[in-house]
């Protein structure tokens, strides 16, 4: 009878790590490729150290990789061509579903994409060669214009100088003395703007007066082509160098050899320089035709590549992926004849029958099946449906193929590992941007109680407690809103966008977040009774002012609000919140919202803490970690509870025992500080008690104070010594086995007693060997004295550090309402307190309302709000996290194909 294995069910994966199957995959060389492709589209398998850095490659796939990359190259440069002639490459959204690679297609991308370079290139190159040399023509074309414009004489009213006259600028000691008279060189020839420069200077000095130089801008840039790069397009020169000794000219063509001037020939008379300009002019009319038929026949062959090269692209990068993969793999079956790949794998033990089918269903299709099996796909479909709840038998549900030999084949192993399994939680689009807050701190330790969970409510509030304000969790509820509702627009453009806006990217992870900060930041805003800094007043206040005017103009009189009369405090809280009053009081408002709001803020915090501290507690049970559980995690309970516990329960005995309209020693005039009571019990001091009020809050209550002050530095001792001493223990009673264990193995023959007894070196080498086991375990139990020690610091003063630092909650709402009123008064207001004619008053009204709009928008919803979010982090990852969270697991790594999209 076989023994099934429990699945664990969704929700639970939330809460804890996906349970894992350690499995052993066998894979066929004949359809080990389809099989990958497969398990790569569903992405629940993980492969183990088969990218460590001592990897050791079977290069049985090695020229597959080369050919994916050659491949990979065709297709950038057809991409390259596509882009510049602006061809429509056609995406396919749908292309991970509907085009599923398959080994035998690589065969058919090679000849397709091979035939359609070739053409493509030869087509491009002649297109190259064809626009060169028309550019050349041109080039040519405007040099002769210039060059005749500057040598013949009677063109219009220029300044133009005729051959003896330039004959005369030239000073060549060579053209003076002889027989033969001096007369005109020329040449003409292009050179790149950038380079003319220095070209012009080095020609200067070589040949100083020698050599002229004139030159002339062509009226638009032309492209220059390079072999195996984009064309490039440059400005252009046309230059004209004239000499009266053909001496110079052979340095001269070496410099412009070195600079790439194209030279040109210059016929010496007018009329043949004209003629040679409509010569030119012809040909590029001519050339121009055929350069458009050559550009018509390239852009048909880069349409027709246009239709598939996105598929090619993306199933060339997958079928990249899983050769690299399978060059990773173990061979099984022979060096010379290798039949099998082996992998060692991770498999969330919910998709283990899934991914059975999977395989089963890929060796079948690349065996020649066209579709998959009725049966198979029956399966499939109740395993979709399956509850939650149900057994599944892990070896069970396997069917052997028709032909075993080229089926995959996956098995699960049941030995120990030295390493822990990976990491994985079942999300969704709501659950994924809490998980993501988790995952940037740490990774959780495999079966650990993951704080995504309990951060779906915490974190939005207490990000609303210093956010809190009606108007603008409103706002941030809109916001989020409308990337919800618009969530198909929004990934649809992410798919289809060429770049990445990694802006909008976070906002859209995190529209959950946001909207429940929203939502929380509503729920506060109610409860401070504020929405865009001003209070509302629902219900009543339970407050009134009896004062006169007489009474408030007296300066000797303080202006306040006595609590102990009835008329001024009627008795009956408000029933929602804060009281609308204190709105509007001064400082009496800050006053009282700051004391509220401290002691909630000590109270949210030790609150969250202490829940930290029972998730510790749940962590030690459900790992069964029984000696932290009571020599660490109970101890800390207890040395919290005793001190800042008892500081909560001092704060709420205070707000019910004291003020409002209770007779003496209860009334607010006795009430004593929370503060400086707990200052005392620290301190164990007494003081003196306030006229007609009692001397403690409730009775015996110093002695319970020294007695909880006892208990918490009781527990001191046990959180220094108490996990030391505890393995101390286990070790010496280990130690004590393996003693039994080495006499009884010791109780031999006398004949083995005789043969062991001639080799005393090996009783020295035992010696020493159990010496240096002593000296190592004495070195790793000092390590584990100054860890328990360090440990033991960092809980007594971090408990009164990560309470001090819950105040934050306080100071960020101060702040926050504080700005609100600053932006009301200063902009707003100042557009309602005109006194202009009607015409003038409203336009000045409406700018200064939008004016306040963009700066509550700009300053109190993002830049206020990301400071709120970044506080709140902080206080989840070190506050509250510290306390029960390891992060230092491994993160589930399966072997997946990423979503394709336009940027693939």
């Amino acid at each position: 009878m076989r023994v099934f294995k429990k699945r664990q069910t969704k929700v639970k994966s939330f809460f804890r790590s996906e349970d894992m199957d350690l499995c052993q995959l066998l894979l066929h060389t004949e359809n080990a490729f389809d099989c990958l492709i497969e398990v790569g589209h569903h992405g629940a398998v993980q492969f183990n150290n088969v990218y460590d850095e001592d990897r050791l490659l079977n290069n049985l796939y090695s020229k597959k990789v080369t050919q994916c990359y050659e491949l990979l190259r065709i297709v950038d440069s057809l991409h390259t061509y596509i882009v510049q002639l602006h061809v429509n490459e056609i995406f396919y959204p749908d292309v991970d579903r509907e085009n599923r690679l398959k080994e035998k297609d690589l065969a058919k991308y090679s000849d397709s994409l091979k035939r359609i370079h070739v053409e493509a290139s030869a087509v491009t190159e002649h297109y190259y060669r064809l626009d060169s040399r028309r550019n050349r023509m041109m080039e040519h074309s405007f040099a002769l214009n210039k060059a005749n414009k500057y040598m013949v004489s009677d063109m219009g009213s220029e300044l133009l100088y005729s051959e003896s006259t330039v004959i005369g600028l030239v000073q060549d000691a060579t053209t003076t003395s002889g027989a033969y008279p001096a007369h005109l060189n020329y040449m003409i020839g292009c050179i790149r703007a950038d380079k003319f420069y220095s070209f012009e200077l080095l020609l200067y000095r070589l040949c100083s007066f020698n050599l002229i130089i004139r030159f002339s801008e062509m009226p638009s840039p032309v492209y220059e082509y390079h072999y195996g790069y984009k064309p490039e397009r440059v400005r252009k020169f046309a230059i004209l160098m004239m000499a009266s000794s053909t001496m110079i000219w052979p340095k001269v063509l070496k410099i412009c050899a070195h600079y790439h001037v194209n030279i040109y020939d210059c016929p010496s008379s007018a009329s043949q320089r004209e003629d040679k300009v409509k010569e030119l002019s012809q040909e590029i009319v001519n050339v121009e035709k055929v350069l458009k038929e050559a550009e018509l026949m390239r852009r048909q062959i880069l349409e027709v590549a246009g239709r598939d090269l996105f598929i090619i692209r993306v199933n060339l990068r997958k079928a990249l992926k899983v050769y690299d993969l399978m060059n990773r793999l173990r061979l099984v079956g022979g060096v010379e004849v290798p039949r099998y790949l082996l992998a060692e794998v991770y498999i969330p033990s919910s998709d283990v029958p899934e991914v059975e089918v999977i395989l089963r269903n890929a060796s079948r299709i690349s065996g020649g099946a066209d579709n998959i099996d009725s049966s198979d796909e029956d399966e499939m479909n109740d395993m979709k449906t399956m509850p939650n709840t149900t057994p599944y038998p892990i070896e069970a549900d396997f069917q052997p193929l028709e032909d075993m030999s080229a089926g995959a084949i996956l098995l699960k192993k049941n030995r120990l590992v030295n390493h822990m399994p990976p990491t994985y939680f079942r999300l969704n689009k709501f659950t994924r941007g809490f998980q993501n807050l988790i995952d940037a701190y740490g990774m959780a330790d495999y079966k650990e109680l993951n704080p995504a969970p309990y951060t779906i409510i915490t974190f939005p509030f207490l990000f609303a407690v210093m956010f809190g304000d009606l108007g603008h969790g409103i706002l941030l509820i809109l916001f989020s809103s409308l990337m919800i509702w618009k969530h198909r627009e929004i990934e649809k453009y992410q798919i289809n966008a060429t770049s990445e806006n990694e802006i909008l990217n976070i906002l859209y992870a995190g529209r959950y977040i946001i909207l429940l900060m929203g939502v929380f930041s509503v729920y506060m805003g109610l409860v401070y009774n504020i929405v865009m800094a001003k209070g509302f007043n629902l219900f009543g206040s339970s407050w009134s002012c009896r004062y006169n005017e007489t009474t408030v103009y007296d300066p000797a009189f303080h202006v306040t609000l006595d609590s102990s009369h009835p008329h001024f405090y009627s008795g009956h809280p408000y029933p929602l919140g804060m009281d609308p009053v204190w709105a509007v009081c001064g400082q009496d408002s800050i006053t009282t919202t700051n004391s509220l709001k401290m002691k909630m803020a000590i109270v949210l915090g030790i609150s969250q803490m202490m829940f930290g501290l029972g998730l510790a507690a749940a962590n030690c049970v459900l790992m069964n970690r029984k000696a932290d559980l009571i020599l660490v995690v109970i101890p800390q309970m207890i040395f919290m509870l005793c001190l800042f516990g008892y500081l909560v329960f001092l704060i709420f005995y205070k707000w019910m025992s004291y003020g409002g309209h209770k007779p003496a020693p209860y009334n607010a005039a006795c009430a004593p500080s929370v503060l400086i009571t707990f200052i005392n019990m620290m301190l164990m001091k007494k003081e003196d008690p306030v006229e007609n009020c009692l001397d403690y809050m409730y009775p015996n209550e110093r002695m319970i104070e020294f007695a909880l002050v006892g208990i918490a530095f009781c527990t001191i001792p046990i959180l220094l010594a108490g996990k030391p001493i505890y393995l101390m223990r286990r070790r010496r009673k280990m130690q004590q086995e393996r003693e039994r264990d080495f006499k009884r193995m010791r109780r031999q023959t006398i004949a083995e007693m005789r043969s062991t007894m001639r080799y005393t070196d090996d009783d020295n080498s035992e010696t020493s060997r159990q010496k240096s086991v002593d000296n190592e375990e004495e070195h790793e139990m000092s390590e584990i004295w100054i860890h328990s020690g360090i440990h033991t610091i960092e809980t007594v003063l971090g408990s009164v550090s990560h309470t001090a630092s819950y105040l934050r909650l306080w100071a960020l709402s101060l702040a926050h309402d504080q700005l609100s009123d600053v932006l009301w008064h200063m902009v707003l207001t100042k557009g309602f307190a005109n006194t202009l004619p009607l015409y003038y008053g409203v336009p000045v009204l409406m700018a200064t309302f939008f004016a306040w709009a963009i700066l509550t928008v700009a300053i109190l919803v993002m830049m206020e709000g990301l400071s709120a979010f970044l506080h709140t982090l902080r206080l989840h990852w070190v506050e509250f996290q510290s306390k029960f969270f390891g992060g230092a697991g491994e993160s589930f790594k399966a072997f997946n194909f990423p979503t394709s999209n336009q940027r693939s």
